[in-house]
């Protein structure tokens, strides 16, 4: 079920990311950044559970930076 749920939110993103470079709108791109952000941290939780903590700690880190960057980019 877990992997589904993936596939589903990687073909979501990619879908949004594709609609959204082609009309440059950028409500879009920051959907798709949230579901990736999203997708990372699900892959993470994944990744802890199966005793590979240290990919998992590194996924966690890449939703926070991708996350850290859309609110300075907000604030900006």
């Amino acid at each position: 079920m877990l992997k589904v749920v993936k596939i589903s939110v990687s073909c979501i993103a990619l879908v949004l990311c594709v609609y959204s470079l082609l009309n440059q709108n950028q409500l879009f791109l920051l959907v798709v950044q949230l579901f990736v952000a999203a997708l990372l941290s699900l892959v993470g939780v994944e990744a802890i559970v199966n005793k590979q903590k240290l990919s998992g700690y590194l996924l966690f880190g890449s939703a926070a930076f991708l996350l850290v960057v859309n609110v300075v980019k907000f604030i900006i």
